[in-house]
Formats: structure tokens, sequence, C-alpha cells
């Protein structure tokens, strides 16, 4: 039996690429350099960390350490510990100095790998150049539009609500990300509209492959009734603000408010009280729940009518594709990276149009068949496609055949 492919891959912050190593391990001798891991003697520093971040992050750090990386899951803490210090004392460009700090000290783990397998921006500070030196075949995993994109589509969207905006090609730390990009054997994008962009911002196409990330099993056609009652259930998951498409969402409720719709919209996600579009549009039936546990989210997913995602710019929207898979049927736009056929898997409308949001929903609520058939076929489709042993065999076929 042949060897396995060895493979260090390396993500500062992105929890979705250990979910990604953990089923890669199946098929290559894969190690992991990551921030930090707590150990049982320093845990304690989550409830400080948790403090600085604002949120508790106990169960993020947890799903840094699965069972299956066990002895080949490399912590590198400085860097991580140096970004959370530097945004509390405001040292200008700290996420730049971090990711590079953290790339310096990944060169100690570049040993005799096959491939680097690293996320754009974790792969400056001599990484890359010393994967490169010693032969291996470079693989940037990058999971979100092209920042000339962001830069086109977003900035007004903030600016005029007086927000700043820091995601454009004038970024210092999107500008360390492109690097990465730009010297890979291959970019590997997590949609086809994120490879679009970076086509339109002049990479060759043919370096480019599209590999969605799968979803949990325990998520598979949770939905098995499409009969609704007197209100419209509508749901959104993820978290909330303008380049979600917020404004819009909240405008669209307003529109269907003015015609008596009888709607309910649950927005369950990381949200801000302050944000400014909660304070600017007060639509009636909208319930800003936050964050809660997967294993709650999958009675929203179970008992609403449909589930609604108008952003503006994403990767691929892994709360989308959740609904995808539990057969909820999905309204979204192609921004949102969602891996829709119109009217065959979900309905795609236009980005930032109110019109489109709230013809797509009262279409949605008036048709039980269009509901159930776009529901049905978009679980059958995800759970054919778009597993987590599917993505780690497509990733496979890149390191070895291209």
């Amino acid at each position: 039996m042949a060897d396995k492919t060895k493979v260090l891959l390396s993500t500062f912050g992105p929890l979705h690429l250990i979910k990604s190593a953990e089923y890669l391990s199946k098929y290559v001798d894969i190690e992991v350099v990551q921030g930090w891991i707590p150990q049982w003697w320093n845990k304690w520093l989550i409830g400080i960390a948790s403090k600085i971040i604002g949120r508790d992050l106990s169960k993020s750090f947890g799903k840094r350490i699965p069972k299956a990386l066990d002895g080949r899951n490399h912590s590198i803490a400085v860097p991580e510990f140096y970004l959370w210090g530097g945004k509390r004392l405001g040292i200008n460009d700290i996420e730049v100095k971090a990711a590079e700090m953290f790339g310096r000290m990944t060169k100690s783990y570049l040993k005799n790998q096959d491939v680097f397998h690293v996320r754009s921006g974790s792969g400056q500070g001599g990484a890359i150049a010393k994967a490169r030196a010693k032969g291996m075949k470079i693989i940037v995993d990058h999971s979100i539009a092209h920042p000339a994109f962001m830069d086109k589509s977003l900035r007004n969207e903030f600016e005029k609500n007086g927000v700043g905006f820091n995601m454009g090609t004038d970024s210092h730390f999107w500008q360390l990300v492109l690097k990465d990009c730009e010297v890979a054997d291959r970019l590997v994008v997590n949609s086809y509209f994120v490879r679009d962009t970076f086509v339109e911002a002049g990479y060759d196409k043919d370096k480019i492959d599209v590999v969605y990330l799968g979803v949990r099993e325990d998520f598979q056609s949770l939905k098995k009734s499409y009969d609704t009652d007197k209100v419209f259930r509508i749901l959104y998951t993820g978290s909330f603000g303008f380049r979600k498409g917020g404004e819009y969402l909240l405008k669209a409720m307003e529109e269907l408010d003015k015609i008596g719709f009888n709607y309910e919209l649950n927005i369950v996600g990381g949200y801000s009280p302050d944000d400014v579009l909660i304070g600017k549009y007060k639509p009636k039936h909208v319930n800003f729940i936050g964050q809660v546990p997967q294993d709650d989210l999958k009675g929203y997913l179970a008992t609403s009518d449909c589930y609604l995602f108008p952003s503006l710019c994403e990767g691929c929207a892994q709360s989308g594709m959740e609904a995808l898979t539990a057969g909820l049927p999905v309204i979204a736009t192609y921004e949102s990276g969602l891996p829709i056929t119109d009217g065959e898997t979900g309905l795609l409308i236009e980005t930032a149009n109110v019109s489109a949001i709230v013809e797509a929903v009262k279409r949605m609520a008036s048709d039980e068949n269009l509901r159930k058939t776009l529901g049905i076929d978009a679980a059958k489709m995800m759970r054919e496609h778009y597993t987590w042993d599917v993505y780690a065999k497509n990733m496979l076929n890149i390191y070895l055949n291209k």
C-alpha cells in the first residue's frame, strides 16, 4: 500500500478548517497548526478571552480539539494572544502583524510534507516561501469574495449609514490575504460565486478549485411538513448586519406590514442591540433571538416555513447550507454562495432588492407544492453532494492530481 500523502494544514482563526482536517484525516497523513489550544492548566484563560472578545468562547475552543487529530494538532498561542491584546489596545494593523507572526512560527512545522494547505492570510511571514523551497504543493484556502468585489458592493452600504468599512482593497489585512492567494499553486474557494469574483479580478480560472464544505449529518431532512397555519414563519440564521443584507431584509418586512401580510421573522444568530439597522427600521413581527446552540437551531429549521438570506456578499453561507440540508425551502441571493438552482432547489433573488424579497416570500407562502418540492429536492441534493466526506474526497483529488 502506498504511503498516504502528507499534509500540513495551517489556519489562524477560522474553525471550519479544523472540521475539514478531521475528515481529511481519513484519507491523508495530516497535521494541523492553529492558534491557541487550551490545556488543562490554562483553561481559565478562556474566561479572560471571552471578556475581551465579548462572547463566551468555551464551545468554540472545544471545537479546536477533535479526537481524530489527537497527537497531530499543534498550538501556536502567542499570535492569538497578541491579536486579542492588540485589538484591546488599538494597535494599528494588529491583524496583519499577528498573521505574519503566526506564519513565521508555522515555519518550524514545515518538514517533509507533500502539501502545505494554508488558510489565506496565514501563509506570510515566510511560511509559504519555506514550503515552496521544500518542494511542497501550495494550496491556499479562501472563503469570501475578492476584496475588489467587496469594495464595489459593500463600501457604500456601510458608509451611507455612518459605519466604517475595512474589507476593501485598501485594507492592509486584505492585501496580506491576497498575497497568499496570488502565489498559490491551487486556490481553493467555497463557492462558484467566490470563484467568479476572483476571475473578474484577473485570476486564472484554471487555477481555482471550488470545494463546498460539508454539513452535519444530523441536520439532514429535519423539515417533515410543508403546510402552514395563519402565520407564515420566516427564518434567518447567522450573524446580522449590512453585509448580510440586513437593511433590505428589514425594509422588506416593513413592506409586508403595509400590505397586512401575516408573518413572523425569527433572526437567529449574533447581533448587537445597538446595531444602526435595528434602531432605524421597526417591522412589527421580527424577533431577534440571538445565538443558540446547534441542537436548538434544529427546532427552528424544522418548524419554520421558509429560510430567507438576502446577503450582499459571502463565501458560502454555512447557515444557508444547513437550511438546504434540513429541507427548509430557501430564498437567497446568488451572492450568498449557496449551490441553488433557481426554481429547483431554492429561489434566487436579485441582491439589494426589497421588492424581490417581498415577491419571493409571497410566492413561497401561497404555494405549498413549491415549498415541498424545493425543500425535498434541496435536502436530496445536499445529502448526495455536500457532506463532509464528499468534501474530503474532493480535497484529496486536488492534493493528488492537480
